[in-house]
């Protein structure tokens, strides 16, 4: 029986291998991602509390600089609580309430082991947001904590914002295990942020080329990829409209001051396998107002090529 067995599998490692290679060899130029931010896997809930975002991005036939060019459309919700969820006392709130939603719509470039990213924002703050209405039936769903107050929540705002990233990338180790260094200035300029980041990440293990890898939200190549980053980031902060209210004017009844000067750091992992995209990550943020603690996060998404 053992024999047998043996020979069936030896038979049939040809056709998985062929599988296999096939299934690596297949180009990709369409995706749908699901993402899930939530600070209650860190056992908190403050500050940044939670987002939720479907995005789709396609890869271009035909683009302006070029074949590794990319468009991402993505909708989405951010919720942003003080620490003082119970409190109607606003005067001891570490920052605002707030909720956004918006449309992000992404061109991307990639070449010689460079990323060039623009990205683009609309969205409306408040209210009419819907972000504390959602938060509140979230926790009346699950029932496992009380649902913040939102008091005094940051009065209705239009935003529109615009976020540019470079990447570049070295190759220190091959494949299986390995090991890339990248660097990753970003700038943002409009109503909801501005502000320069400067980011290292080093990524171990078994990744594709830059041009078409999960690590920077490529297409292309179903070939397997499984790895592990660490991030390290100093962001320089000019305006936060979340805190601050709308940089053209607000009257909302609670507005905050945030800090200039942000640490933030990171780990990722993700994999994957043919036509499916892993992602697990856990986010840090030094304190972002002057009253306000540090705050971690969970990141879970999903994503399925075709």
């Amino acid at each position: 029986m053992k024999f047998s067995l043996t020979l069936l599998l030896l038979g049939l490692l040809p056709y998985l291998v062929q599988s296999q290679q096939s299934n690596d060899a297949k180009l990709y130029s369409h995706q749908l991602q699901l993402r899930h931010d939530n600070d209650f896997f860190a056992l908190t809930d403050r500050y940044y509390s939670s987002g939720l975002f479907v995005a789709y991005q396609r890869k271009l036939e035909r683009g302006v600089f070029g074949a590794k060019e990319q468009l991402g459309y993505k909708i989405g919700q951010e919720v942003y609580t003080p620490s003082q969820t119970q409190s109607t006392n606003t005067n001891v709130f570490d920052r605002p309430y707030a909720g956004l939603s918006g449309i992000w719509l992404t061109w991307s470039t990639s070449q010689d082991k460079q990323l060039l990213e623009v990205e683009s924002l609309l969205g409306i703050a408040g209210p009419s947001s819907g972000a504390g209405g959602l938060q509140r039936w979230y926790h009346k769903a699950i029932a496992i904590s009380d649902s913040p107050i939102w008091t005094d929540e940051l009065e209705d705002s239009f935003h529109a914002n615009l976020y540019l990233t470079y990447t570049k990338e070295w190759k220190l180790a091959p494949n299986p295990f390995g090991v890339r260094f990248a660097v990753r200035p970003k700038f943002a300029l409009g109503s909801r942020d501005i502000y320069t980041d400067a980011e290292a990440i080093f990524h171990f293990g078994r990744r594709n080329p830059m041009e078409n890898s999960i690590a920077y939200n490529r297409l292309g190549s179903g070939k397997k990829e499984i790895y592990f980053a660490l991030r390290f980031a100093y962001r320089q902060v000019f305006y936060n409209g979340l805190i601050e209210g709308n940089l053209f004017g607000d009257n909302s009844p609670v507005l905050g001051v945030p800090k200039n000067s942000l640490l933030r750091l990171g780990f990722d992992f993700n994999h994957r396998f043919g036509v499916h995209d892993y992602r697990f990550g856990i986010r840090y943020n030094s304190p972002e107002t002057p009253s306000s603690k540090s705050h971690a996060h969970i990141v879970l998404a999903y994503g399925r090529s075709w």
